[in-house]
């Protein structure tokens, strides 16, 4: 079994350039013009009374055709016998079919994108597709042309102008030629092609990637920089001090209880080999990952327990296997909460989503999707819209302009507002997504301990209120420490709609206390 557990864009750099150029254009001639200059070439050297005989033309006819074929600079005359001229020739030899290719030179715009590695102009399938928050790749480190853009894009340009013909003209009757001349090239902003990266374990707990099948559009050379290039990025990620054990404890998790490993002794630690091929010290692996796979969600694909109030989940939430996961244990919960209720159940305030602090988290739209879902549904149940909140981790010193970057990538990802503030080392790795009073999901970055920049969320969905009054204690500690609110206006003007980063106020969400105190029923 394999399952895949994450999906990671990582950033092609890329530009798109504005290329004014003069271009050859194949042309029709008349029909007796092409079979003259076809006849002559097969032939050698004919007597003019030779070719009027071969097509029985008359003496003004011959006339006509001699006039336009000496016109067009394709015949000549050696010792009285009309032969092709060079050029005519040069068409034939020019030609991969063997046949002549008449042109014209007309002016032409072309709008190719380049990736900034190799120059390679990309397929409209990549180069369409934009995502800011893409992984960033070391592309540049060892670039002694860097700078020289504008020359290596018309060098480019002229190298691989068939491809860039047969990606921008999707008629072939339309494509040019060849590039006859550059005349003016000019550079937009650069941006980033986001690749999909598919992470995946199986039940002994190893990991690996692969690349997305978008990658066999690019050149063998590109394919393997990005595979280095995202191996080496994932080898900087920063290791984490596994927390699992505290994880299963706060939200007593009955279920991931039962394989969790008894803590090794110092000298109980052996031996592993690591991806460079060295030996080191493995760590303690905290639980029987293998029989929890095969057990939780091998047979029973997402073990059902707590009375079937919770579920197994492996992976990050916004993954499609898990997203539908969600939004069914969702309508499940709202569907029980609605049947028990004698009137009409009241919405809660906010949904909170408390996001792990790792690199690898919410690199690709998928996030949107999920977020959408939730929104289907709850609007569905309380005919009105929920905010959702999105709540991040940063650093105390962390400066302003890189805390505003991120919280725009959320808003952008489709949180109505974004909270900020330190996490304790703890809980870097909790995740929890909770809609108060009614259900939410939990889930663990779990470090893979034999890759252990690898972060694999296990966990759960629930209604068990238990488990909720724990959600909505960590919701509150994730909060106690919020340092910033970012959020963009709904109005119609410009400035109604322009983006914030303020300094946060923990009181706004006070009313989280009624959800986390044991005695509380649901009021949703």
């Amino acid at each position: 079994m394999r399952e895949r557990f994450n999906t990671v864009a990582v950033a092609i750099p890329a530009q798109l350039f504005n290329v004014r150029c003069h271009v050859s254009i194949d042309r029709q001639v008349p029909v007796m013009t092409d079979f003259a200059v076809r006849l002559l070439h097969l032939s050698g050297p004919l007597e003019v009374s030779a070719l009027r005989e071969y097509f029985g033309l008359a003496a003004e006819e011959l006339r006509d055709l001699l006039e336009l074929l000496r016109e067009e600079g394709l015949v000549g005359e050696v010792n009285g016998r009309l032969c092709l001229t060079s050029y005519a020739e040069a068409r034939f030899a020019a030609s991969p079919d063997g046949l002549p290719r008449f042109t014209r030179i007309a002016e032409r715009q072309s709008r190719p994108v380049f990736e900034l590695l190799t120059y390679t102009p990309l397929p409209k399938s990549l180069s369409s597709t934009y995502w800011d928050n893409a992984l960033p790749l070391g592309w540049r480190a060892d670039d002694p042309e860097e700078g020289k853009t504008i020359d290596r894009a018309e060098a480019a340009f002229h190298k691989h102008f068939p491809d860039i013909e047969r990606l921008e003209q999707e008629d072939p009757k339309r494509r040019a030629y060849s590039c006859y001349k550059v005349d003016d090239i000019r550079a937009g902003r650069p941006f980033s092609v986001p690749l999909p990266v598919h992470f995946e374990v199986d039940v002994e707990g190893n990991v690996e990637f692969e690349i997305d099948p978008q990658l066999e559009l690019l050149p063998e050379s590109l394919r393997s920089r990005v595979r280095t290039l995202t191996a080496d990025r994932i080898a900087m990620l920063s290791p984490r001090v596994n927390h699992l054990r505290a994880f299963v404890e706060y939200f007593e998790d009955e279920l991931l209880s039962r394989y969790l490993l008894a803590p090794a002794a110092a000298g109980d630690k052996c031996t592993a080999v690591k991806p460079d091929g060295r030996l080191g010290l493995r760590k303690d692996p905290a639980i029987d990952f293998g029989k929890y796979v095969r057990d939780a969600h091998g047979q029973a694909d997402g073990a059902v327990y707590d009375n079937g109030h919770s579920r197994a989940l492996l992976g990050a939430l916004y993954m499609p296997k898990c997203n539908a996961r969600v939004l069914e244990g969702l309508r499940k919960a709202l569907a029980q909460i609605r049947k028990a209720s004698a009137t009409k159940i009241k919405a809660p305030p906010n949904v909170f989503w408390v996001i792990p602090d790792s690199e690898l988290w919410g690199r690709t739209n998928l996030v949107l999707g999920l977020l959408d879902g939730l929104r289907t549904v709850l609007k569905e149940a309380f005919d009105a819209p929920l905010d959702i909140i999105g709540i991040a981790p940063c650093r105390q010193d962390e400066p302003r302009d890189r805390l505003a970057k991120r919280a725009r990538h959320l808003l952008d990802a489709g949180f109505s507002r974004v909270i900020l503030g330190p996490y304790r080392a703890s809980h870097e790795c909790f995740e929890v997504l909770l809609v108060p009073g009614a259900f939410g999901v939990a889930t663990y970055q779990w470090a893979v301990p034999t890759a252990d920049r690898y972060n694999v969320p296990l966990g759960f969905l629930t209604q068990s209120q238990a488990k909720l009054q724990h959600m909505a204690k960590f919701t509150q500690s994730a909060l106690a420490s919020s340092l910033y609110a970012a959020s963009r206006g709904l109005g119609s003007t410009s400035d109604e709609r322009r983006f914030r980063l303020e300094e946060a106020s923990v009181l706004d969400f006070a009313y989280l206390d009624h959800y986390a105190t044991p005695s509380s029923e649901s009021s949703v």
